[in-house]
This record gives C-alpha cells, sequence and structure tokens, in this order.
C-alpha cells in the first residue's frame, strides 16, 4: 500500500474522505475486510495508579478549599 492509501484509510480522518466522496463507504468495508486478523498478536496492557500520587491530589485539593474558606 502506498503512503497516499495509507492516508485514505487513515481511520482519523476516512469519515472526511467519504463524505468528500474521496473514498465510498463501500470501497472503506472493502479494505476493513481485506486487512489480516492480527488479534493473536496483541498483548494486554495493565495500568496501576500509583497510590501515592492519588493520595497527593486529594490533600492538595484539600488545601486549596481550607484556604479559600
Amino acid at each position: 500500500m502506498s503512503k497516499e492509501e495509507d492516508f485514505l484509510y487513515d481511520e482519523r480522518i476516512v469519515e472526511m474522505h467519504i463524505k468528500d466522496g474521496t473514498l465510498s463507504k463501500k470501497d472503506y468495508e472493502k479494505h476493513l475486510k481485506s486487512l489480516p486478523d492480527v488479534e493473536e498478536k496483541g498483548e494486554v496492557l495493565i495500568i496501576e495508579e500509583d497510590e501515592d500520587e492519588v493520595v497527593v491530589e486529594v490533600e492538595l485539593e484539600q488545601v486549596e478549599e481550607d484556604e479559600t474558606e
């Protein structure tokens, strides 16, 4: 696929291309069906929150509220 085609099917702007007629909805759906299934290559991402950061934010909010009273 050329860089121009990559740009045409870019999911961030594909709706714009469909609206302005550069790309038809049918061609876009055909393109999506032609993509390989790579689900097995994906990895689970676990994001853990740091409890200390949350406590600091709460404490800062409490200090700001106390100062305004």
